[in-house]
């Protein structure tokens, strides 16, 4: 994971109130590390990676996840969605187990930077996303799934959630030589939005932003509508 998308994790998590949170996959759990903090109850949970931490569950995120309803007020899925089967079953296990008000936040590699824009134009693929001319074997930690951002958008909010927030990551140095790409992008957007209906606009024009358009890595955080018993209604 690149330092910056840690630092944009971190700083993420200072101003949030301590609860219980899962950490799916949890790799070396660098964020239980990170987040060493008694007010945290951190729960760790992987497929291939066995870290010494307390509360550590082996989870295949293909299947169901083994806690019950409602029991975190935090789940985060950090680089994994794109090692999926099926990140739709993924996004409703994260549903499930969230609290009403708890938050979901996850990061992906982002196919619409212009660099894997241009590799998809020319290759076929997108960057971080081989052709698969000898399958992997089980357990290899290959991207399989390609993800975009505003299907991600869409079925999170499909499956329950309200998006909080696109978060801003530090841009590589080498991407702003996209810059005029960049432009032309969301020129082209902008003018087709003149016409269109407020709702599309309000969904397409955050996904040619600077921050979308040159970032290698993208971090959304999700939440889940606080459930309100209608009592003697």
């Amino acid at each position: 994971m690149r330092p910056e998308l840690k630092d944009t994790i971190l700083n993420a998590f200072k101003k949030l109130a301590p609860g219980r949170l899962l950490d799916i996959p949890c790799g070396s759990a660098w964020l239980g590390c990170a987040l060493n903090n008694d007010a945290w109850e951190y729960y760790g949970a992987d497929l291939f990676s066995h870290p010494a931490t307390p509360n550590f569950q082996r989870v295949n995120l293909d299947q169901n996840i083994p806690y019950e309803d409602g029991f975190f007020d935090y789940v985060v899925c950090f680089e994994g969605l794109e090692h999926l089967e099926n990140y739709h079953h993924a996004l409703r296990e994260f549903y499930r187990i969230l609290r009403g008000g708890g938050k979901l936040f996850i990061s992906m590699p982002n196919i619409l930077n212009i660099k894997s824009r241009k590799r998809y134009y020319y290759y076929g693929t997108f960057y971080g996303f081989p052709h698969l001319i000898k399958m992997p074997e089980y357990g290899e930690h290959l991207h399989i799934t390609p993800i975009n951002p505003s299907y991600l958008i869409s079925f999170a909010q499909f499956y329950g959630f309200n998006l909080d927030k696109i978060y801003d990551i530090p841009i590589n140095k080498k991407m702003y030589r996209f810059l005029i790409s960049c432009f032309i992008i969301k020129s082209y957007i902008y003018l087709k939005c003149l016409l269109k209906p407020y709702p599309l606009k309000k969904f397409l024009v955050p996904l040619v932003s600077i921050n979308l358009l040159l970032n290698d890595n993208l971090l959304f955080s999700f939440q889940k509508p606080l459930q309100v018993d209608c009592v003697g209604k």
